[in-house]
């Protein structure tokens, strides 16, 4: 077998320093960069996820506002009935002004127009 002589690695080539400066600069912008956006995504989400809660709070607050007014409005109506009820109306009659049902149905008188 006959050796063969390794093929020699050439060595690398030297970049000037002006072009590592520049890489390494754009490197330090490129974080920077990064770091800021994902900051502004951050303060963006946190702020969102702050008015969602504040509006599901003001929700709920005008949701238990509205079920009061529906029980209100319930009762209300529940009042206007009793105080409309005819027996309520013909005792009040009776007892406070001395009025008395008549004993005849009323008779409807119709003039001739002739």
């Amino acid at each position: 077998m006959v050796e063969q002589e390794p093929e020699a690695i050439p060595a690398p080539v030297k970049e000037p320093t002006q072009i590592v400066k520049q890489r390494r600069l754009l490197n330090r912008w490129s974080i920077f960069i990064l770091l800021f956006v994902s900051a502004v995504a951050t303060v963006l989400y946190v702020s969102n996820v702050i008015q969602v809660n504040r509006l599901l709070r003001e929700k709920d607050g005008l949701q238990h506002s509205l079920d009061s007014l529906h029980t209100v409005n319930q009762s209300l109506r529940t009042e206007v009935h009793r105080l409309q009820s005819s027996e309520r109306i013909t005792r009040i009659a009776s007892e406070k002004l001395g009025m008395t049902p008549p004993t005849k149905a009323p008779r409807v008188l119709r003039a001739n127009n002739e």
